[in-house]
């Protein structure tokens, strides 16, 4: 199993350090969609929205995967999007 730092991710997106974000709040809908809203400075910059597992018609038990997508900024129009193995940790 590997590990992500979505966090990490985020802050390479946005060219800035890891510590300079921090966790905002974080939201989960449903047992699938988990919404975790990032500040900067004090002022809200961006959130990771992290769905699934999804499972593909022909995924064995297990072998989905996770959506990761991010968003930077209130209009949303610089969004991310990548594809992680289930097996995958995320860490915010």
């Amino acid at each position: 199993m590997a590990t992500f730092d979505a966090r990490d991710w985020l802050a390479g997106l946005m060219g800035c350090a890891r510590d300079e974000l921090t966790v905002r709040s974080t939201d989960r809908y449903g047992e699938r969609e988990t919404q975790v809203r990032y500040d900067r400075g004090g002022s809200s910059v961006a959130r990771i929205i992290v769905t699934g597992p999804v499972h593909d018609m022909n995924d064995q038990a297990g072998v989905g995967h996770w959506v990761v997508a991010a968003q930077v900024g209130w209009d949303a129009k610089d969004a991310h999007k990548i594809t992680l193995p289930e097996s995958d940790e995320i860490v915010y």
